[in-house]
Order: C-alpha cells, then sequence, then structure tokens
C-alpha cells in the first residue's frame, strides 16, 4: 500500500490545530486491525532511557535487566492501516498531565488527608487505615468515572504514517543518475 499520509482523513490533525511543539508526538506500531479502528503499540520510555549514567547507575542497571514494556492504544477510524506499519500519533500534553494528577496524586492527597483526620479525631488506628482505605478506594471510583467521561480529550490522534523502507528502496535495475 503506497498511499502518501495527506489522503489519511483519520484523525489527521488540521493546520488550525495547536502547533507540533505544543503536543506529544510518539512513534507506534500497528498491531492488528479491528472494528472501527487499529491497535497500536508504542515502548513506555523511562527517566532512564535518556540518561547518560545508566551504565554506572544502579537504577539503569534494573531498567536494563527488566523486559521492555509496550503500551496499547486503540486509534479510532484508521482501518486502512496494516499490521506493522510505522506511525506517529499525539496526543494533548495538558490531558495527559490532568489525567496523572487525578489517577496518582488526588487519591494519595485523600489517603493522607483522611489518615491525619483521623488522629486528629484520636480514632484508632485500625480505624484510622481502614477509612483512609475506604475513602482511597472511594476516589479512585470516582476517578474512573471521571475519566471515562474525558475519553474524548484523551484520544490518540493521528500525526502521519511513517514512509515503509520497502518503499523508498530502488529496484535492482535502477541506478541513480
Amino acid at each position: 500500500m503506497t498511499s502518501s499520509p495527506e489522503d489519511k482523513a483519520c484523525h489527521s490533525p488540521h493546520p488550525s490545530d495547536t502547533s507540533s511543539s505544543q503536543r506529544l508526538i510518539v512513534k507506534a506500531t500497528v498491531l492488528r486491525q479491528d472494528a472501527g479502528g487499529v491497535w497500536l503499540s508504542t515502548p513506555v520510555s523511562t527517566s532512564c532511557s535518556g540518561c547518560q549514567q545508566q551504565d554506572s547507575c544502579s537504577s539503569g542497571l534494573v531498567a536494563k535487566a527488566l523486559p521492555v514494556r509496550q503500551q496499547q492504544l486503540f486509534l479510532a477510524g484508521c482501518a486502512d492501516l496494516l499490521p506493522g506499519q510505522q506511525v506517529e500519533i499525539c496526543l494533548e500534553p495538558g490531558a495527559v498531565l490532568q489525567s496523572a494528577l487525578l489517577v496518582y496524586l488526588l487519591p494519595l492527597c485523600v489517603f493522607i488527608c483522611t489518615l491525619a483526620l483521623g488522629h486528629l479525631q484520636s480514632w484508632h488506628e485500625l480505624l484510622q487505615l481502614g477509612s483512609a482505605v475506604i475513602s482511597t478506594a472511594l476516589t479512585l471510583w470516582c476517578v474512573r468515572r471521571v475519566e471515562s467521561g474525558r475519553a474524548d480529550q484523551l484520544q490518540v490522534q493521528l500525526v502521519r504514517v511513517l514512509p515503509d523502507i520497502s518503499v523508498l528502496q530502488q529496484p535492482a535495475g535502477c541506478a541513480p543518475a
């Protein structure tokens, strides 16, 4: 399939969209086609992958010993992409940051605040811990509901289809001029 990236109408950003410096752009590989879109795989990057000292750092050595993780994302509306194709996708960084704060920071703050409230009220330690766990579980449930309502803000958008190496190679009989 040798269609150009401009032919792709699925979730392509329009020129009026924000500039590329305000978006998170990641390379992904098409895993499989599904009804209404495709599943993509992106490597999970860590802070160690960009560090110059990873050979002499214990955290870098541990990171090398662990298997490389892959994250799977669904790209709706792009059923014409084939498994194995490389694409660039983007997300809005503000939406990603807001989700991270909701998922990680809010439950931690609720847990700590519930423990502090229980301590100020002179509750038994087991009651403090139980109420903190229950309030954190309720917070996580609420976060899940809020995030499912924000799913449209966290949609993956196709930036472009990367050229396939087999398409770029010239036939053996053609020599460059």
